[in-house]
């Protein structure tokens, strides 16, 4: 349930995008200090955009500094982790967990090896954030409940992943209704777009996906998608729609161009090549 939530590259200002690479490299830091090399992993574009979003609705000015990066062996201006991003780390780390452990509970046994190597480092993450492990654990055994009762309620089981990204932010930082729509709203997409995107292997390996519930079997994903694009295009850009209203109404100023410009295009680009059947996008490189 990850890289969904990336900027737009190729229209994006050079020093926008050394901003966020500063924060995605910043991640990694984090997650390398509290935890072992292997958890620098869960470092994603998502997330660094859950924290950049909070560090400006926060007004939390952030440091910049060169580190050495232990893949390439080359210096790169980071973001200094602070008490935020070092929540952020946690955060990631428990959210890769629970998704894991998801899959496997889907079926997907490969992902036993995540979870097991992230155990010890989870374990860690609660104990400094155990409302936000309640959390999610809670939201995750809903998900899991849901899809064992083969709902068909598209609204119900998106609403676990909303309900949890809405409820997370109101613990990390001081939220209004229009920041709590927003997160809601995005929490959805990111639920809505993996449905999309996994379709036609879910339908293949007989798991659960609410759009071959509610839209019938797939073994063509760009024929299925064609077959019901006026549904599902409605589906996700009244989402869509809905965060991007909820967006112009908050008091963006710092990081504004990163921001902006993964609301206002990289979203925007990915649900339009999900819904062309296409793979997630791929062209942003860190």
């Amino acid at each position: 349930m990850f890289g969904y939530v990336i900027p737009d590259k190729n229209n994006m200002y050079i020093k926008d995008f050394n901003v966020f690479q500063s924060f995605y490299c910043g991640l990694c830091k984090a997650l390398g200090k509290t935890g072992s090399q292997v958890t620098r992993l869960c470092t994603n574009y998502d997330i660094t955009f859950y924290n950049v979003l909070l560090h400006s609705l926060a007004q939390k000015e952030v440091a910049f500094e060169r580190k050495m990066c232990v893949y390439n062996g080359k210096r790169k201006v980071i973001v200094t982790p602070d008490e935020l991003s070092l929540k952020m780390a946690d955060i990631a780390v428990m959210l890769v967990y629970y998704n894991a452990e998801d899959d496997v509970n889907d079926g997907k046994k490969s992902r036993i090896f995540i979870k097991w190597r992230l155990a010890m480092r989870k374990r860690a993450a609660a104990k400094r954030l155990p409302e936000i492990d309640r959390l999610m654990k809670d939201s995750f055994a809903a998900l899991n409940l849901l899809e064992k009762e083969k709902c068909d309620s598209i609204d119900r089981v998106a609403d676990c992943f909303a309900s949890l990204m809405r409820d997370i932010t109101r613990l990390l930082i001081e939220t209004d209704a229009t920041v709590d729509d927003f997160t809601y709203n995005l929490g959805r997409m990111v639920y809505l777009l993996d449905a999309v995107d996994d379709v036609e292997k879910d339908a293949k390996k007989r798991r659960y996906n609410p759009l071959l519930l509610n839209y019938g079997e797939c073994t063509n994903k760009q024929d299925y998608l064609a077959e019901n694009m006026d549904e599902l295009s409605f589906l996700l850009n009244s989402t869509y729609n809905k965060m991007v209203g909820c967006y112009n109404r908050m008091n963006i100023v710092l990081f504004e161009g990163v921001l902006s410009n993964t609301v206002y295009l990289g979203i925007k680009m990915q649900m339009e090549r999900l819904l062309k059947g296409d793979e997630k996008c791929q062209l942003t490189r860190l």
